[in-house]
């Protein structure tokens, strides 16, 4: 058992230098996995120098680990599922979430949804789309205006991309973009078919966050991401997932 608490621990932290060498630590949740490989190191060695630790505190890490271990297990069941859900076509709208920009240049992941955007917009013509993130740190442009830059010498008309470039997180991506659909279209905003465009371990908090908010129909649009960082992606989801549930956003 020590052994493979060890072994756990190896992965975990080499996890991390992988992470650090293609990403940087732009981000600081890679760092869980270094916290996370620290924890099988010590409890490979409590096990391997037979370190007796109290009842009480072996029972409460067992329900502690146990509990923790069930959620993860049912919320990354519900994250993938949305991930395999099947594409609808000629939707009224596709919401493309933002993600983090370098200067003027779209990181891979919001490259990735700029890319599955153009190819839904060119077989669906009569889709718009909105376009949605603000300015953060390190960004010279907003999201929203890098996502329509990059649409536009991709070919999509302007007409067709509606810009909201003022929120910061997926739950204020769909409260502001909300007034901008209902000023566009002439119908209801329950009559509506909306698509939202992300990555897919992100397409179950988008498209439920979303559902709530809109209250009409809508759909997952799932755009590629790193196969080596999708551990880091789905584990940082669920904690995503986790928190909005708390203060009731989905």
């Amino acid at each position: 058992m020590a052994g493979i608490c060890f072994l756990l621990g190896f992965v975990s932290v080499l996890y991390f230098l992988g992470i650090w060498r293609m990403t940087g630590l732009s981000s600081k949740f890679p760092l869980i996995w270094l916290l996370l490989g620290s924890g099988f190191f010590l409890a490979g060695s409590c096990i391997y120098f037979e370190i007796e630790i109290p009842v009480w505190l072996s029972v409460l890490t067992g329900i502690f680990v146990g509990g923790f271990s069930l959620l993860l297990v049912f919320t990354e069941y519900l994250i993938i599922s949305a991930m395999r859900q099947e594409e609808v076509k000629n939707l009224d709208y596709i919401v493309v979430l933002g993600a983090q920009v370098n200067g003027r240049i779209p990181s891979k992941s919001l490259q990735y949804r700029i890319d599955r955007a153009e190819k839904y917009l060119r077989e669906n013509e009569k889709t718009k789309a909105v376009l949605s993130g603000g300015k953060g740190e390190n960004e010279e442009i907003s999201e929203a205006q890098c996502m329509a830059e990059e649409l536009e010498r991709k070919g999509v008309a302007s007409g067709r991309l509606l810009l909201e470039a003022k929120s910061r997180n997926t739950e204020q991506n769909i409260a502001f973009t909300m007034p901008i659909i209902q000023q566009d279209s002439k119908k209801a905003l329950k009559e509506l078919k909306i698509g939202i465009v992300t990555n897919g371990f992100h397409i179950y908090r988008g498209s439920r966050i979303a559902q709530k908010k809109m209250q009409c129909k809508v759909y997952g649009i799932s755009a590629k991401n790193s196969r080596f960082l999708q551990a880091n992606y789905l584990l940082r989801e669920f904690f995503g997932v986790v928190k909005d549930r708390i203060e009731g956003n989905l």
